[in-house]
């Protein structure tokens, strides 16, 4: 195991200003602000020094951040003439747009900040519980996203995800004014919960006793790409001094925090270098630009090597519990692996079950008796395939500013209007039927999981979700303690319905981890068989879409041919599941309409065969 102040060296020795091919070395240069930025922004502000010393005390309580203005680049003005307008307040730039909201700003609960005043250019003004290990670990309470009901919520269009940190004694700081205080730094992604992309960033304070700087913080590159950063050459940077209050206390359950987090370290696999795999390697994402790639890696037999994150501040010094978006893999990592870990417990019958028995006709009105007749014939698996027969002819029809109906089933605040939403489609006009042909619809993924989650509450219980099932079932068994996604809110603020469309917030070692257990054909490391092993064997023999599943087609020098399972995102993320056990992993960042070729992928799988022979 690579203790956690091993890795944050090992990321800030890679600090480099450009990414380099896979196999090449890395040049070493100290990281440099960015014109316009504090010196403070660069990584190494957000790392203890060479020669740091313990904190005096660790950091324990509640931070309440102030919701503030953000320093960004470029400025909404300067990015309006590529953008299309004013990128600030992203809902009114997609009205401006045509892209009808209206309907959603009225829904607008009473003494909720209106929609189209939410400004993407404000940090959020959320709370966050820490606590701190023996070892210097500033870990968050809260592992998923902090959010609030939409009641509450800031002016800020963002919420926040926050990962583990560090804290030391600020011996080094050349301010007297904050000399000899302890330094806390940790990582967050600015993210949004109906959307898919995260910014990612770092922040850091001083404290000492019961007193508190304020935040000072930097947001470097947009993993995936998203909601406002659909053009490739739009890249938001920002920092911001962000004022907070700070209320000193025992976190409650910190013992079993402590324990469990030390639980998640002993289970964490190790990072180095990718080019620490040579040759074999060096081919991987050939021709990719590499400005809309954030990190490549390989997994091999539990170590993940990975090429650094490069960022306008220097190289992210967190890569191992960084967030990112990976939009579309949600659909692997949540009805995909879903289905395929109720197929083990409950056999695949309830595959072939009527999507529309898992609902009350009270819930739904279809829109006209030819859409009722076919949706009466649409299963689950049907929908898993995206074959339902139903809804619009394909992606770009489907996402149309004229498709109201798609907007509405997406982005409606509560479960019950989505399902009012998605059952008023009409019939595709290509097909006579369900099962027929695939049009990609991603509303499709939503509704088998949903129909999933009633099935599953049938055998356990009205208790019972996808997500907890998920989380207890598949992914603590294989080391993934904190799977986070967006949802649907709640009047509480609690975790809603997943979007399973998009919205999975993994760290690369989350990918690394669900992309090793398909490839070894749905079992653990210790043995015991979490998914249906037949139908992830079954992969392996078609190039078709399968459970939300790609395939990667692949060719080795021998002439054999391989269907490779692949979870891909739009902006340019994948995660290929290898016949050899070893996982290949693209994230991508800053577009979101970036992608790599067939040939392109190619280059993960020959990089695989090349260390171990397919």
């Amino acid at each position: 195991m690579v203790k956690r102040s091993a890795l944050i060296l090992f990321s800030v020795l890679l600090l480099c200003v450009a990414a380099a091919p896979a196999g090449a070395a890395q040049k070493t240069v100290a990281p440099a602000a960015p014109a316009g930025f504090p010196s403070w922004t660069t990584v190494d502000n957000f790392v203890p020094p060479a020669g740091s010393k313990d904190a005096s005390r660790g950091f324990e309580g509640t931070l309440s951040f102030s919701t503030t203005a953000m320093h960004v680049t470029p400025t909404p003005e300067q990015a309006a003439p590529s953008v299309g307008g004013d990128y600030s307040h992203p809902w009114a730039l997609w009205n401006s747009w045509g892209y009808n909201f209206d309907w959603l700003a009225a829904t607008d609960p009473a003494g909720a900040v209106p929609l189209y005043d939410l400004d993407a250019t404000l940090f959020p003004g959320l709370k966050a519980q820490f606590f701190t290990t023996k070892d210097g670990d500033l870990v968050p309470v809260e592992r998923g996203i902090i959010r609030r009901p939409v009641k509450d919520r800031t002016a800020s269009f963002w919420e926040l995800i926050i990962s583990p940190g560090k804290v030391w004694k600020d011996n080094q700081n050349k301010d007297p004014k904050w000399y000899g205080w302890n330094k806390a730094a940790f990582p967050f992604s600015l993210v949004q919960s109906q959307e898919g992309e995260a910014l990612i960033g770092l922040a850091f304070f001083y404290y000492r006793g019961n007193k508190v700087s304020d935040l000072y913080l930097q947001v470097a590159n947009d993993s995936a790409g998203g909601f406002i950063y659909w053009d490739a050459d739009f890249d938001m940077t920002a920092w911001a001094q962000v004022g907070m209050d700070y209320q000193q206390h025992t976190v409650r359950n910190e013992r079993a925090l402590q324990d469990a987090y030390q639980r998640e370290l002993a289970g964490r696999w190790p990072m180095r270098p990718l080019s620490d795999l040579g040759d074999a390697v060096a081919g991987m994402g050939a021709g990719v630009d590499q400005a809309n790639v954030l990190s490549m890696a390989m997994v091999v037999d539990g170590t993940i090597y990975a090429t650094p994150v490069v960022t306008p501040f220097g190289d992210y010094p967190y890569p191992d519990v960084m967030r990112v978006g990976v939009w579309s893999a949600t659909k692997s990592l949540i009805p995909g692996l879903a289905a395929l870990r109720l197929a083990q417990k409950y056999g695949t019958g309830f595959l072939n079950t009527k999507l529309v028995g898992y609902f009350d006709p009270s819930e739904y009105q279809f829109a006209s008796p030819e859409a009722a007749a076919r949706f009466k014939m649409v299963t689950i698996w049907h929908a898993l395939h995206m074959t339902t027969g139903m809804g619009p002819a394909g992606y770009d029809a489907n996402w149309s500013s004229s498709s109201l109906n798609t907007y509405q089933w997406s982005y409606s605040y509560d479960l019950a209007g989505q399902i009012r939403y998605y059952f008023n489609e009409a019939p595709n006009p290509n097909v006579t039927g369900p099962g027929q042909a695939f049009y990609y619809m991603d509303q499709d993924m939503w509704i088998a999981t949903l129909a999933m989650e009633r099935f599953l509450q049938q055998k356990e219980g009205p208790k019972a979700t996808i997500l907890k099932m998920l989380q207890n079932e598949v992914y603590k068994p294989i080391g993934v303690e904190h799977f986070a996604t967006g949802t649907g809110y709640t009047p509480s603020g609690e975790v809603g319905f997943p979007f399973c469309g998009w919205g999975a917030l993994p760290t690369i070692e989350y990918l690394a981890k669900a992309g090793r257990l398909v490839a070894n054909k749905g079992q653990a490391e210790d043995g015991t068989q979490i998914l249906d092993k037949a139908l992830i064997e079954d992969f392996s023999t078609n190039p078709d879409y399968q459970f939300a599943f790609w395939k990667t087609e692949y060719t080795n020098s021998a002439g054999a041919a391989f269907h490779i399972p692949s979870m891909e995102g739009a902006g340019g993320n994948y995660v290929l599941s290898m016949p050899n056990g070893l996982v290949g992993i693209a994230l991508g960042c800053n577009s979101y309409n970036f992608s790599w070729t067939d040939a392109q992928r190619e280059t993960l799988a020959e990089a695989a065969d090349n260390i171990r022979p397919f």
